[in-house]
């Protein structure tokens, strides 16, 4: 017994290893002192702390599953932040980290979470993996993790949120659920990112027609921004347009296809997508996402990102992503270079395991059905009515389309004064649009002052 206890506690000194260290910026504000602790384990984290009296604390992420928190770290919350393409940095290095003037630190100390398998997170086995891959498994992991912080820290009376992004949106309706009735844990808010709670509406298959409908204002949004279609409107214009002919129109004839006016139509998917009329009457009206990726600069044989549509990329008709293209090695590079000569912390990082997702046991939409955590999210409105939920949407994400947010808000039948949208002029990521993350900046003020 005392052997195999022995053995445990080595196994744990080996797994396990803490940096924690001390450090100062200059925003346009103020000057921030504030202490940085990275921890490894089955369940990782990089925390940023400050000193003060009652300060809020934000748990952030972000999804695949499979992706490390790393973008929304040096993308927009924390302290330092990766100089982007839009300002000049180069995808080949030397890369470059300045402080962050929108970082979120002066409202509220920051623990970025590494699920299992991404970051520095490693089960203690690979039996031991199976108990992170699923939906359920992952939202009780990270849980536990989030109480066990705050009683190592003695932060239980602090306010507490929630930060996800894309699948860490789904994380965090499971969490708001998972922490009050397991834990008593009770949310000031919750913050979703380009949110992923149901996976319905923007999983394409003949039998689903709602992702048919709920892309078409991003493709109306995406061929505006590349002049054409409508550039004598904006943005809002757009967007608020291609709604209307969705929800009078298009959906209904989606549902009952004996109704579909196909002529009138496509003539107007055609006029709202820029796409060419054949390609519209070949596909019987209904555009997936592959065919808009493709066809919009067809003949240019160039296609447009998924996660940012306003980057385009050469295309043989082979999908590779120009906007992940466009940033994975800058962050890639940058955040090692971070954590060594910044942060002490002498390891590789992993920022996204693709692996993960074919770990994830019924990981498969057509076999078992969509992921949706909306009844989560209800049920946390619910027992904690006094949470507050914060949603942004980028015109151009063609990953989570800002209208399925829409869709999903409008069947979630809870009190509108405890939700708080706000749109940007980006993509996915759209705080790697300076101008989109000096908003989501002031628009996070606010909501961390409203909900205190």
């Amino acid at each position: 017994m005392l052997q195999i206890l022995f053995s445990f506690l080595l196994l744990s000194s080996l797994f396990s290893e803490q940096k924690i260290s001390s450090h100062t910026i200059d925003t346009q504000n103020e000057t921030l002192d504030y202490t940085v602790t990275v921890e490894t384990g089955e369940i990782s984290y990089t925390s940023y702390t400050k000193e003060g009296e009652n300060r809020p604390i934000t748990f952030a992420f972000n999804g695949g599953p499979g992706s490390s928190s790393v973008w929304l770290h040096l993308g927009c919350f924390g302290p330092r932040r990766i100089l982007m393409p839009e300002e000049g940095q180069s995808s080949i290095p030397p890369y470059q980290l300045i402080d962050n003037s929108e970082t979120i630190l002066d409202l509220t100390d920051l623990v970025f979470i590494d699920p299992m398998g991404t970051g520095f997170s490693k089960a203690s086995s690979k039996e031991d993996e199976k108990n992170f891959y699923s939906i359920k498994n992952d939202v009780e992991s990270v849980g536990k993790f989030i109480r066990d912080y705050l009683t190592k820290n003695q932060r239980w009376n602090s306010p507490k949120y929630i930060a996800g992004e894309s699948y860490g949106a789904m994380r965090a309706a499971g969490l708001a659920d998972y922490l009050h009735n397991e834990f008593g844990i009770y949310l000031n808010g919750l913050i979703m990112i380009s949110a992923a709670i149901d996976y319905q509406t923007f999983i394409f298959d003949n039998d689903n027609p709602v992702p048919y409908f709920i892309f078409l204002p991003s493709y109306a949004t995406t061929a505006w921004y590349h002049g054409k279609y409508r550039p004598d409107a904006t943005v809002e214009e757009v967007a608020q347009e291609a709604r209307d002919f969705v929800y009078q129109t298009y959906a209904p004839s989606l549902l009952c296809r004996k109704c579909f006016d196909a002529q009138s139509i496509n003539e107007t998917l055609s006029k709202i997508t820029a796409l060419p009329l054949e390609i519209v009457q070949k596909n019987y009206g209904r555009i997936d996402d592959d065919q808009f990726f493709f066809g919009l600069f067809a003949k240019e044989k160039k296609m447009v990102g998924r996660f940012d549509s306003r980057i385009i990329g050469f295309s043989d008709n082979i999908f590779q992503d120009p906007s992940d293209i466009a940033i994975y090695g800058i962050f890639a590079g940058a955040f090692h270079d971070y954590l060594h000569k910044e942060l002490g912390f002498q390891d590789s990082y992993t920022l996204v395991s693709f692996d993960i997702n074919r770990k994830w046991d019924y990981w498969d939409y057509n076999r078992w059905g969509y992921p949706n955590l909306m009844g989560g999210l209800r049920r946390a409105l619910v027992t904690n009515p006094n949470m507050k939920v914060f949603f942004g949407c980028g015109y151009f994400d063609l990953a989570t389309p800002f209208a399925a947010t829409e869709y999903c808000l409008d069947h979630l039948d809870v009190p509108n004064a405890c939700i708080q949208t706000e749109y940007y002029e980006g993509g996915h990521m759209y705080y790697t649009n300076p101008k989109a993350r000096i908003k989501f900046k002031q628009d996070l003020i606010r909501f961390y002052e409203e909900n205190r």
